[in-house]
């Protein structure tokens, strides 16, 4: 993803204004369903990345397919958080490129992500960027500031092949992941956003997502 590419996305995760709900529940986000997904916002970078709603068993989920394409989908709500709020959703995906140097512009692509955006100010220079992702290649837990920006950090969940082709859930206490990225005690969200890229490489990912909730 091109350097005006992120930052065109952070900016319009945190560029509308809405009314706070009175607490964090799992309503706050819409779910990946015919009529949920109507409340998602799309964004295209390079190229169209394929987001569908499909039915595995009795369960609909989301289904992204990147052809060496860069788009994403992003829900703008302030949401407020405390020290017990968790994100929690689950991901699955069918490959990776095992050797793309995630730390640089030229690999910055990956099956999954989830965007977190916390803000430090009015103006969109001020916005942060938390980004879970199935890493390619990098260890579990491994973290690095975006090549582009350092106003995004990169926290590898997932990696490599261990679990291709399998659901995998994550539960973040969102306050803790925040902290541990900005040094900073945030108290509300902007935005959530979802991507998966392969313009860099020009490789073809196919991923799912598995609705995203938040809860006290």
């Amino acid at each position: 993803m091109t350097t005006l590419h992120l930052a065109t996305f952070s900016i319009l995760l945190t560029f509308l204004t809405t009314t706070l709900p009175a607490q964090a529940v799992a309503t706050d986000i819409p779910k990946f369903d015919p009529s949920g997904i109507n409340q998602w916002q799309s964004e295209s970078f390079s190229g169209n990345s394929q987001y569908a709603i499909i039915t595995e068993g009795d369960n609909e989920i989301l289904e992204a397919r990147s052809d060496g394409s860069a788009s994403g989908l992003f829900f703008k709500k302030k949401i407020p958080i405390n020290d017990n709020t968790t994100l929690n959703w689950r991901w699955k995906i069918s490959k990776v490129w095992p050797t793309a140097t995630e730390t640089t512009k030229a690999g910055d692509d990956f099956p999954a992500r989830v965007y977190i955006v916390v803000s430090d100010g009015p103006f969109f220079w001020q916005k942060r960027t938390l980004v879970y992702v199935w890493s390619n290649n990098q260890p579990v837990n491994t973290t690095w500031l975006n090549a582009y920006t350092d106003r995004a950090y990169m926290w590898a969940l997932d990696s490599g092949t261990t679990d291709l082709g399998q659901w995998v859930d994550h539960n973040r206490n969102i306050q803790n992941d925040l902290k541990a990225a900005f040094g900073e005690i945030y108290t509300e969200l902007e935005a959530i956003a979802i991507m998966t890229d392969s313009d860099n490489g020009g490789q073809s990912y196919l991923s799912w997502y598995d609705d995203i909730q938040l809860f006290e």
